[in-house]
């Protein structure tokens, strides 16, 4: 079996994330052939380059690359996929109609996110929706993907994202990482994501100012970088138990020294960073809406909130410091429930079968 995958880049990301994992799965599949395509030269995530599929570096803006499109055939001519498997509306756009020509199954992962308030006449509905036509499946991580996007049932297909488990293999202990960013609060309150229009730091920042004000054994940590990341640590200049960590190479033992896992946000689809939180043993509090009910499950593994809601983010975090009992409880669910429902297996069996029966039809 032949798959010729392309993503833009392999900076931090969800979608990145979840790209590299499946690798790592079908990498161990017997007689599994790959080829990476990227559009840019960003390679965050270095274990691809240990899995030794052959990767290209287009490098160039694909919006005004003349030469892409002959770039992309001559791969197709010499490498003969079986299938394309690609993760970005944009290059869907470009490569779909290609792929349609050359008579070769195209399967689209460009929806990552389940937006509850989607508007039909949006730049983001508009990419995804104009690369239907030229693809024989449409892919999402998540059921709420489908829905949001309104993806036809004759194509719509979602699996949910897969943990790989070897990642629990701290690197870091939970002492080092709190002597590494001068930590002496009792209780670490945390959030992984990227600092962009999409994440609601806004809610989490003021819910951090009105809990520091109350609690002095508490401290807020965010993990990540982005555009808008300037504007927060101005906002929180005063506050000297909020803590900017910028990009970090290694999430995971960050995440460890976690008490509490918080991810605020406006559109998710199924996030790798409260899979990390739940993997990991910690109580969650996540925005209601899109993926994520599909996997945080209210009141057991963590609670699930209305988006933009300041004071219920802290009264939800106030009562997991105050309920040690409860928040371990709801942390050791979550770890199982990783383990049972969101398996790498378990992403990479299925995607495989996916593989087959297009090929097959």
């Amino acid at each position: 079996m032949k798959v010729l995958f392309i993503i833009e880049s392999l900076r931090p990301g969800g979608k990145e994330r979840r790209f590299v994992e499946l690798l790592k799965g079908l990498s161990q599949v017997p007689n599994f052939d790959c080829q990476i395509i990227l559009l840019k030269d960003d390679i965050h995530y270095k274990c691809i380059l240990e899995l030794n599929f052959p990767i290209f570096n287009f490098k160039r803006n694909i919006l005004y690359d003349k030469d892409i499109i002959s770039k992309f055939s001559k791969i197709l001519k010499s490498y003969k996929p079986g299938i394309i498997h690609c993760w970005d509306n944009i290059a869907a756009l470009h490569f779909g109609p290609v792929a349609k020509l050359n008579k070769i199954k195209f399967i689209n992962s460009s929806i990552s996110t389940a937006p509850d308030d989607m508007k039909i006449f949006s730049k983001r509905y508009f990419f995804n929706v104009t690369t239907f036509p030229f693809s024989d499946i449409i892919l999402s991580n998540s059921k709420a993907g489908l829905k949001a996007f309104h993806v036809p049932k004759k194509k719509g297909h979602y699996i949910h994202n897969g943990f790989d488990i070897d990642r629990l293999n701290i690197k870091i202990s939970k002492e080092k990482i709190r002597e590494k960013f001068n930590i002496e609060s009792k209780i670490i309150v945390g959030m992984v994501a990227s600092f962009s229009k999409m994440k609601d730091y806004d809610t989490f920042t003021n819910a951090a100012k009105i809990i520091l004000a109350q609690n002095s054994d508490v401290l807020f940590i965010a993990v990540g970088e982005g555009e808008n990341i300037e504007r927060f640590r101005t906002k929180m200049k005063d506050e000297d138990r909020f803590i900017f960590t910028g990009r970090q190479e290694d999430t995971e033992s960050i995440i460890n020294a976690f008490d509490i896992g918080v991810l605020s946000t406006f559109t998710e689809g199924i996030s790798n960073s409260i899979m990390e939180y739940m993997a990991l043993g910690k109580p969650v509090i996540a925005s209601k809406g899109g993926g994520t009910p599909e996997l945080v499950i209210n009141n057991e593994t963590g609670f699930l909130i209305e988006p933009n809601d300041t004071m219920q983010l802290v009264d939800k975090i106030n009562y997991l410091i105050s309920r040690h009992d409860i928040a371990k409880e709801m942390g050791l669910k979550g770890e199982t429930r990783i383990k049972e429902e969101f398996s790498l297996d378990g992403m990479t069996f299925n995607t495989l079968r996916l593989y087959k029966e297009i090929i097959k039809d």
